[in-house]
């Protein structure tokens, strides 16, 4: 039996859709419905099994979700196997766990020779919640199960509540998907990190949409919102129509107004984008949704949704030497590029790069922010440090946030005319954790990456009665990533964060922690001191020589812009 298969029940059981059926009044033409899963086939033990044997076995086998995990059952006592609580919860532990047998029955005095223990140890990575959503959480796993012989053959006693699952079974057979709901202030959609068995295919959009009507997941339910209301339900399982249409009917959502059904249809069509057909039929008790606009695509939901990343015409840019530059070279106009300041680190706003805000070295030697409009005279911003982080902007455009001495979130709003007002974000959950020396604001400003004593975190953005907040910081990758010098944000789901150890290391980390890998080291040589990526964009990082690019198709770093030494600090829009 494969390993591989070791996911798919628990979530199925948790999430799988609960459909009504077709309502008897309908102009919908069913002819095609969401199939259920088909039971896999259901393995056991071999003949003479042997303890250790028989656990690694029981591991592999609570992957097969047929008839309430009835092959894992088969490895447990016939009284244990009516007990195992299966739905209990999923931990992704690392590969390969450690089985050794402890002795039971063995050495211990008066023990049965027909009883014997063995331990499972194994690194953990994580858990996943009910609602889909994932938790890192690096630790160490030690689980002694039991065994007798019943009916000459060993059998596990004592099963714990909820089913262990490895690493690599996890990445193959679940799937990360994004429910969608709306930031608070202004109404634009922001992508919720979900995790369902990806098997069977043709289920997933029902299960997707049953963790949209669910809500948000705890780490965003302080800073979003969602057009459904708490009674809102599928009235049938998701159709496609004669005419080739994905038909949604809901109920439970007569007493919204227009511009909430309008977010909702934003809502499906975000959610199921690339998981049904286009366009979606969106309809309310057999009904369209938004009066007079029965059909929808992506095109239509334009007005929630953000710029994922800087405009393709505003380039990188690069801090060497003092000076701020395009990362083909030039530098850039006004006193950032001039040399009338000296620059430690600088960001333009995203998408359009208009606004500028730069770190420099002020007449004492202590750090100062200047911030204006990209190419013009910079005014001085009334903070004074002894050290500032690189600054990172609000999706406003007018809003920009750096770090003062790796402890205090200072904000900056913008006037019309360009006038700066401070403001202190609260953020004592995250500097508990130590000193943050990077910070990054993800472009849908949602949520922050940050470099916090040498570890990668993330903490939610809640913004509410006009005060600023990091809440729930969450570590990510402890005990698998090395110590981090640079964060920055590939994707709304993905990091990208360069490590300050010996050995150079780009990692890519998903937002929930859940998955990472290392690219390629090839031409880099260490301490790596800055990252920056963006979508659509290629990663660049500096390095002890210089400045280097990503290229995918070579899996290696080539050199960027001749000349560039080592503290280079290079930046995209955001």
């Amino acid at each position: 039996m494969s390993l591989r298969r070791a996911l798919l029940l628990v979530l199925a059981l948790l999430l799988a859709a609960g459909c009504a059926g077709v309502p008897e009044s309908s102009d919908v033409e069913v002819v095609r419905s969401v199939p259920a899963a088909e039971p896999l086939a259901v393995d056991g033990p071999a003949p003479g099994t042997s303890p250790f044997r028989l656990v690694r076995d029981f591991i592999e086998a609570t992957g097969n979700p047929a008839d309430g995990h009835a092959a894992a059952r088969a490895f447990l006592t016939e009284q244990a196997a009516r007990d195992w609580n299966d739905g209990q919860g999923l931990t992704v532990i690392e590969d390969s766990p450690d089985t050794p047998v402890s002795g039971l029955g063995a050495t211990g005095a008066g023990e049965p020779v027909d009883a014997r223990g063995v331990v499972v140890r194994a690194a953990t990575v994580g858990s996943v919640n009910r609602d889909g959503s994932f938790v890192a959480d690096a630790g160490q796993l030690t689980r002694q199960l039991d065994l007798v012989r019943e009916n000459a053959e060993w059998r596990i006693t004592d099963p714990r509540p909820g089913v262990l699952v490895e690493r690599t079974a996890f990445e193959q057979n679940y799937r990360q998907v994004r429910i969608f709901f709306a930031d608070r202030g202004r109404g634009t959609l922001v992508p919720d990190m979900r995790w369902l068995a990806a098997r069977p295919d043709a289920t997933v959009a029902g299960r997707v949409l049953d963790l949209l009507l669910g809500g948000p997941s705890g780490t965003l339910r302080d800073a979003v919102v969602s057009g459904l209301p708490p009674d809102a339900r599928l009235r049938s399982n998701v159709l496609v129509d004669s005419q080739g249409r994905t038909v949604i009917d809901l109920a439970g959502v007569g007493g919204l107004s227009e511009a909430d059904r309008r977010l909702v249809a934003a809502q499906l069509v975000s959610t199921l984008d690339g998981l049904v057909r286009s366009p979606l039929r969106l309809l309310a008790d057999g009904q369209p949704l938004v009066e007079g606009k029965p059909e929808w695509r992506t095109m239509d939901i334009a007005p929630y949704t953000s710029a994922a990343g800087p405009s393709p015409d505003v380039l990188g840019k690069v801090v060497y030497d003092g000076r701020l530059r395009d990362l083909d070279g030039d530098p850039v106009a006004g006193p950032a590029g001039s040399g009338e300041l000296w620059v430690r680190s600088a960001t333009q706003s995203s998408p359009n790069g208009e606004q500028l805000a730069a770190v420099v070295d002020g007449p004492d030697g202590r750090s100062q922010l200047r911030v204006g409009h990209t190419g013009r005279a910079m005014t001085r911003v009334p903070l004074n440090a002894g050290s500032m982080t690189r600054p990172t902007w609000r999706p406003s455009g007018n809003e920009v946030w750096t770090v003062i001495d790796g402890r205090t979130v200072a904000g900056v709003a913008l006037s019309e005319t360009g006038e700066p007002t401070t403001y202190q974000v609260d953020a004592a959950e995250l500097a508990g954790l130590g000193p943050i020396t990077d910070l990054r604001l993800s472009r849908d400003g949602m949520r922050v990456a940050a470099v916090v004593g040498g570890r990668l975190v993330v903490a939610t953005v809640v913004s509410s009665e006009g005060l600023v907040s990091l809440r729930q910081p969450r570590e990510l990758g402890e005990a698998n990533l090395p110590r981090s010098a640079s964060v920055d944000w590939a994707r709304a789901d993905l990091l990208m964060v360069a490590s300050s150890e010996s050995g150079p290391q780009v990692s890519e980390v998903s937002v929930d922690g859940a998955v990472y890998s290392s690219l390629s080291s090839t031409n880099l040589t260490a301490p790596l001191t800055s990252v920056a990526a963006a979508p659509g964009r290629e990663t660049v990082v500096a390095d002890a020589n210089g400045l280097w690019a990503y290229s995918e198709s070579q899996q290696a770093w080539e050199p960027l812009l001749g000349g560039i030494g080592p503290g280079a600090a290079p930046a995209y829009p955001g």
